[in-house]
Formats: C-alpha cells, structure tokens, sequence
C-alpha cells in the first residue's frame, strides 16, 4: 500500500519531468539546428566577403594604374602646352577660346592641393606630380608675358584668384625641393608686374617682400637672387605713393643689395645698382631732402599719385 501511494504521489512528477525533459530536447534540437544555419550563413557571409575583399583589392590596383595613367598624361599634356605656350600666337589662340577662365581655376585647385599634400618637402622634379604643377604655373607664366594674356590674367575673377594664389603660397614653398616652383612663381609675378593693374596687385604686398628679401639674402641660390632682384627692380620702377615707398623701404635688404653693386656677376650688379637708383628717386619725389635713413615716416610725404607704365622685358619659360 505504501508503495502504490509513493508510485501515486510521484507519479505526476514524473510524468510531468519527462514532458519537460523532451520540450527540453526539441528545444536543444531547435538551437542546434538554428546554430548550423547561422554557422552555414556565416560560412556564406565569409565567403561573401572574401570576394569582396578580392574585388576591392583589383579594384585599388586599377585606380592606381589609372591614377598613375591620368597624372602621366597630365604632365605630358602639361609640358606641351607649357612648351607651346611660349609662342605669342599660341597664347592669343588661346585666349581667343572661353575656357581660359576655368583653366585658371584648374591651376589655383592644383597648386593648393599641390602644396597641402606636400607642404614640408615637394617630390622630385622628374616625377609626374611636379612635371604637372610647374607645366600649369610655367604655362600662366607664359601667357603673362603678351599683353593681352596679362591683361586677361588681372580683369578676369579666376585670374586675379590665382594671382593672389601665388602671393600668398610663395612663402610657404619649401627651400631647396621646392626652388624649380619658386622660380616659374617668381617669373609669372615679374611678367604680371609689367601690367599697371598687375603692378598695383603685387606691389605692396609684405609676404613678397619678405620673399624677395630672403632670397636675395641667400648667397647658396643665384639663380632666385638674380629673379627676386628682376622683380624687385619692377616693383621700385614707378613707386605711386608714400606709403608703398616706406613699406617697400623698410623690408629691403639695402646693405645686401648695396653689396651686390660690387659682385662679379655683372646681371646682378646692375640690377643693384638700378633698384637703389629707383629708391633714391622714391626718396626725392616723397620729402624734400634725399634719403638718409632706413625709412621715410610717413607724414613727411608729398603725395604724387599716379603709376607710370613699366619698360620691363619679358620673361619667357621653356
């Protein structure tokens, strides 16, 4: 009896685990499968993305031949243009044409982007990417040398963009692996400054000056000297007012320049002697004694306005 009341009571616990016991199996059944699913989805995703994986890698393969195509072409393009350019019928063939204003464009994006990559030091000057960047300011150096290309150059919004464009990012080229860039610069600004209206763009401004003024200073380069002194001649030719003078005055390296009056090098001496003939004329038309500092203040000035046409040659890029 004891034992039928045990098998009684425990009976319906029994009964009740074993229910328990298979949901758990069909359960356990359930996950497995699930997990061979997802495993399997998985194996599939893998795989998925190995192909993808495969086709990102061809496809960073051929952007970078086509990246290499496309900068080889530009520089090749560039330097034929650069090369033709310097022929004046070439330039008026070109400006006769209504995309030279977003040509200009193209060369401001290029030569910012240019020296935002490689702002400490620029590649070599044989790779496609500096072959492209002097090809496009030596071609604008070009057209500045006919009148009309400078005429265009500061009446045209894009050209007077790039203008202040290469005034402002002359400073920052660096020395040494930089100088083939300064030197198509330094060109396209003397051109420039043969323009009345280009004269007054870049006459008074001080980062030039500075510019000017270290390489003049720097006996290592001969060949920016004797371009920073062509400019600075044109840019002491006809000084229009006081002010200009006192600025272009203070920031002058005149002890160097005097120096150079004595060089060997018969360019540079005479271009010496010239820029400080033109600064003693500067002096006498603005105070009433010549020059005996290192500056003229201000209030002593007797205004003159009025910017006479430069006779300056022409620099042409080859």
């Amino acid at each position: 009896a004891l034992k039928s009341n045990i098998e009684y009571l425990t009976g319906s616990y029994i009964q009740t685990g074993k229910k328990e016991m298979v949901s758990t199996l069909e359960e356990l059944e359930a996950i497995r499968t699930k997990y061979k699913n997802l495993q399997r989805e998985w194996d599939n995703q893998q795989e998925h993305l190995g192909r993808i994986q495969g086709d990102v890698l061809k496809l960073k393969s051929q952007l970078k031949n086509q990246s290499s195509f496309c900068a080889s072409m530009g520089a090749i393009m560039g330097s034929l243009m650069w090369k033709t350019s310097r022929l004046p019928n070439v330039i008026d063939a070109l400006l006769s044409t209504n995309r030279v204003s977003e040509f200009l464009c193209i060369v401001s994006g290029s030569l910012q982007s240019f020296l935002d990559t490689y702002n400490t030091s620029l590649p070599d000057v044989t790779t496609n990417e500096t072959q492209f960047i002097l090809s496009l300011v030596g071609t604008v150096a070009n057209m500045a040398s006919t009148s009309e290309g400078r005429q265009f150059l500061v009446t045209d919004p894009n050209g007077r963009e790039l203008i202040s464009l290469l005034l402002t990012t002359l400073p920052d080229v660096p020395d040494g692996t930089g100088d083939c860039l300064k030197r198509v610069i330094l060109m396209s600004l003397y051109n420039l400054s043969i323009n009345q209206m280009g004269l007054l763009m870049i006459m008074d401004k001080k980062e030039l000056h500075n510019e000017l003024t270290k390489n003049i200073e720097d006996d290592m380069n001969p060949e920016l000297r004797l371009l920073s002194l062509r400019l600075l001649l044109s840019l002491t030719m006809q000084i229009p007012s006081c002010q200009i003078y006192d600025n272009i005055n203070r920031s002058v390296p005149k002890s160097k320049i005097n120096e150079l009056t004595n060089t060997t090098d018969a360019d540079m001496r005479l271009l010496a002697r010239d820029i400080l003939s033109n600064l003693q004329q500067a002096a006498n038309k603005f105070t009433d004694k010549p020059e005996n500092r290192s500056f003229l203040e201000f209030n002593k000035c007797k205004r003159k306005p009025g910017v006479d046409k430069s006779s300056c040659s022409l620099l042409k890029l080859v």
